[in-house]
C-alpha cells in the first residue's frame, strides 16, 4: 500500500514499452533500492498528511474560559478604566447627580427672593402720612380748642378709608379707649409713639404685639367716641424726662418731608 501513493511508482508502472529502435537500459539494483526508499518515504508523508487533515476536520470541545487568564487589555476595557480608547473615541462619564443642581436652584431662588424683599424694604419711606394727601381734609390743628388743648391733628375722610402706620414699629395698644372709641398706638424704633383714634372696633386691623412697617394698613376711619364726623385723630408722643409728651405731628411730618393739606374749618 505504501507504493500506491508514490508519484515515482505510478509513473514507472504506466510507462509504455518502447517501440523505437533503441531500448532503454535496465536500471541497476542500487537505483531500484533508492527508488523504493523514496516511494516508501513519500507514501508515509502522504499518510501522515491525510491523518492530520482528518484530525483537523474533527471539532474538539473548546476549553472553559478562565477569568484569571483574560488579558490585561480586555480586563481594563471591561472595567471601564482604560483611558486610551483609540482615535475619535471619547471615554464615557458617569451620569451627573441632578439633585445637586436642584438644590442649587432652590437655594438661588431663595436668595433672590430675600434680596428682592430687602431691596423693596429699602425703597420704602421711613415715615408716611397716615392718610394720603388728597384723600382727607385737615380740619383741626395741634392747638387750643373749645377751652381745652387739642393734642393732635384731625384728618377728615370717608368712613372706611384706610389708615396707614406712619412709622415702623410694634403695636403697644389696639382696642377701646375713653373718648376715642378705639385707638392704636405704635412704638417706633426710636422710642416715640404715634396714636390713631376714633375707629370702630371692626376698623382696628392690628393687635397688640404686632410688628408693622411704615405704610401698612392698621385701621379704617371711623367716628367713635367724642367725634362730630368720620375722621382720624393723629398724635405724636416723645419721651421727655422719663415721661411721654405730645408734640405737634404736623411739624414732625413736615420735617420728614411729608406734605399736609391746608387747614379747613
Amino acid at each position: 500500500m505504501c507504493t500506491e501513493g508514490s508519484p515515482s511508482s505510478t509513473v514507472a508502472a504506466s510507462q509504455p514499452a518502447s517501440t523505437g529502435r533503441h531500448r532503454i537500459p535496465v536500471p541497476s539494483s542500487k537505483l531500484k533500492a533508492r527508488t523504493a526508499l523514496v516511494a516508501i518515504a513519500a507514501g508515509a508523508g502522504a499518510i501522515a498528511a491525510g491523518t492530520g487533515v482528518e484530525h483537523a476536520n474533527v471539532a474538539e470541545p473548546a476549553p472553559e474560559p478562565q477569568a484569571q487568564a483574560a488579558s490585561p487589555t480586555v480586563a481594563l476595557a471591561a472595567s471601564g478604566t482604560e483611558s486610551d480608547l483609540g482615535p475619535g473615541v471619547v471615554e464615557s462619564t458617569p451620569d451627573a447627580d441632578m439633585s445637586v443642581y436642584g438644590d442649587q436652584l432652590t437655594q438661588g431662588t431663595k436668595i433672590a427672593k430675600q434680596k428682592a424683599a430687602a431691596e423693596a424694604a429699602a425703597r420704602k419711606p421711613l415715615v408716611v402720612s397716615p392718610i394720603p394727601l388728597g384723600v382727607y381734609d385737615l380740619t383741626s390743628a395741634f392747638a387750643p380748642r373749645w377751652g381745652t388743648f387739642h393734642g393732635g391733628i384731625d384728618m377728615a375722610a370717608p368712613l372706611g378709608t384706610p389708615i396707614h402706620a406712619a412709622t415702623d414699629g410694634v403695636v403697644v395698644q389696639a382696642g377701646p379707649a375713653s373718648g376715642f372709641g378705639n385707638w392704636v398706638q405704635i412704638k417706633a424704633p426710636d422710642g416715640t409713639i404715634t396714636m390713631y383714634g376714633h375707629m370702630a372696633s371692626s376698623g382696628v386691623k392690628v393687635s397688640k404685639g404686632d410688628k408693622v412697617t411704615a405704610g401698612d394698613v392698621i385701621a379704617l376711619v371711623g367716628s367713635e367716641g367724642f367725634s362730630t364726623g368720620p375722621h382720624l385723630h393723629f398724635e405724636k408722643w416723645v419721651l421727655v424726662g422719663g415721661k411721654y409728651m405730645k408734640m405737634d405731628p404736623a411739624i414732625w411730618l413736615a420735617k420728614e418731608g411729608i406734605r399736609l393739606s391746608a387747614l379747613h374749618g
